[in-house]
C-alpha cells in the first residue's frame, strides 16, 4: 500500500508544481519601425505622362538632396519647383505654373509634375538605404 500512496502522492506533488509553475513569457511583438531619416540624396529616374507641346521637358536621369525636408526638383534648364516633405510623407510642391504632388514611403519617393500641358512621373530611390 505505501507504494501506492506514494505514487499518488508524486502525482498530487506534480500537478501542483506544474499549475504553480510561471507561465512562459509572452512573445514579444515587432520592434516599433524605426522612421527613416528623409535627409539625404535621392537618384532615379522620370518618364513622361503627358507631352502636348514639343517644348516639354525630357524625360530622364532625376537627382535631388533633401535637406531639412525640402528640396528642389529641376523642371527644365532654367526651372526649379520648391517641394516640401510634410510630416505624413505627402510632397507637394509649386514653381512658375508647375505643381508637383507625390509621396515619401521610406526610401523611396513617387510623385508627378506636371503644368498642364507636360508632365513627367518620377521615382527615386535614397542612396546608401
Amino acid at each position: 500500500m505505501k507504494p501506492i500512496r506514494a505514487a499518488a502522492l508524486a502525482a498530487v506533488c506534480a500537478t501542483l508544481s506544474a499549475c504553480s509553475a510561471a507561465p512562459p513569457a509572452a512573445p514579444s511583438g515587432p520592434a516599433a519601425p524605426t522612421k527613416d531619416p528623409v535627409e539625404g540624396t535621392y537618384r532615379g529616374s522620370s518618364t513622361r505622362f503627358q507631352a502636348d507641346s514639343r517644348a516639354c521637358p525630357h524625360p530622364g536621369l532625376v537627382e535631388i538632396v533633401v535637406w531639412d525636408g525640402r528640396f528642389q526638383y529641376r523642371w527644365d534648364r532654367q526651372t526649379y519647383v520648391d517641394a516640401v516633405i510634410g510630416p505624413d510623407d505627402a510632397i507637394t510642391g509649386s514653381g512658375p505654373g508647375i505643381s508637383l504632388l507625390g509621396r515619401r514611403n521610406g526610401p523611396r519617393i513617387d510623385g508627378d509634375i506636371t503644368n498642364g500641358i507636360c508632365g513627367l512621373h518620377f521615382t527615386l530611390r535614397k542612396q546608401g538605404s
